[in-house]
């Protein structure tokens, strides 16, 4: 019981101190190789490349402290915005006569083919739509909302199954457009998802 009673202060008054006893090591990322920035193989697009989360006066912190500086102090992340697939009915007007696609044909961060689109979402959905119709990829249905067209898929792009989804997706950089497989549950392989891809894009004016 002595124990219990002794210790029980104690426990509060680590409590009540908190992380001010464990040593500040906020610059500890002086010490931190800086690396090469990556290099796009040939032929490919890396999307993203613009930092969310971008290091204030990088060059003054890389090389010394500041004067008035013990400790670093992270810039504040942005406000978070949740953004769904479901169309703005303030956005949702046709897109204008000879308004272009905007369309990018890249990878994502893990190499698998997509289609980035500068341009509101629904005018992305048009098209996309207009585009499969010039196509041999044959539309079974669709759900606006949720940003999916189900595909037929002809033999010649050597998918494997007959059927995939077609997903539009809101992202920071625009809208993208990825093959997912007839359940929705995953990408595609990246050879069948890259022909796919390709003769929407062609179509994509």
């Amino acid at each position: 019981m002595k124990k219990a009673a002794l210790l029980a202060p104690l426990a509060l008054a680590l409590l009540v101190t908190g992380c001010s006893w464990l040593p500040d090591s906020s610059l500890e990322y002086r010490k931190a190789d800086v690396t090469d920035p990556i290099k796009v193989p040939e032929g490919d697009v890396f999307i993203g490349e613009q930092p969310l989360y971008a290091v204030p006066r990088l060059d003054e912190r890389l090389t010394a402290p500041r004067e008035d500086e013990d400790r670093f102090e992270p810039p504040r992340p942005p406000q978070l915005v949740v953004l769904g697939n479901a169309p703005d009915k303030e956005n949702d007007e046709p897109a204008p006569e000879g308004e272009s696609a905007k369309a990018l044909l890249g990878r994502d961060g893990n190499g698998y083919p997509i289609i980035m689109m500068s341009t509101r979402y629904a005018w992305a959905w048009e098209y996309v739509g207009d585009a499969l119709k010039k196509t041999d990829l044959k539309v079974g249905d669709r759900d606006r909302e949720v940003g999916i067209f189900y595909l037929k898929v002809p033999e010649r792009y050597e998918l494997g199954a007959r059927e995939a989804q077609l997903k539009l997706s809101h992202t920071t950089n625009g809208i993208q457009v990825a093959v997912l497989n007839e359940k929705g549950t995953a990408l595609v392989e990246k050879t069948p998802g890259l022909a796919i891809l390709e003769r929407i894009y062609d179509e994509l004016d």
